[in-house]
């Protein structure tokens, strides 16, 4: 992300479902605002992390905190909206 310039949240849902069907091997298809990470797409615990770290990286945040809110996707990419916005 380039320091001082705002993310909207079109573009953190495109660029967070990326990360995420890269990384689980997914198609476009699985991935919707109300898909759940964990029940929807076997997210583990470790998988969680890893993505923790992809997310952190990707958007220049600090390492992000798994809370069941966030595994929600729409949830997850408010979140990560927001963080990359303060930062």
């Amino acid at each position: 992300m380039i320091r001082g310039a705002t993310m909207d949240y079109q573009a953190v849902y495109d660029q967070t479902k990326q990360i995420l069907m890269e990384y689980l091997r997914v198609d476009s298809e699985e991935i919707t605002p109300d898909t759940n990470l964990v029940e929807d797409l076997a997210v583990d615990s470790i998988a969680m992390v890893e993505l923790g770290f992809r997310f952190s990286e990707a958007f220049s945040i600090p390492l992000p905190q798994a809370t069941e809110e966030l595994f929600i996707m729409k949830n997850l990419v408010q979140f990560l909206t927001d963080q990359a916005n303060a930062a």
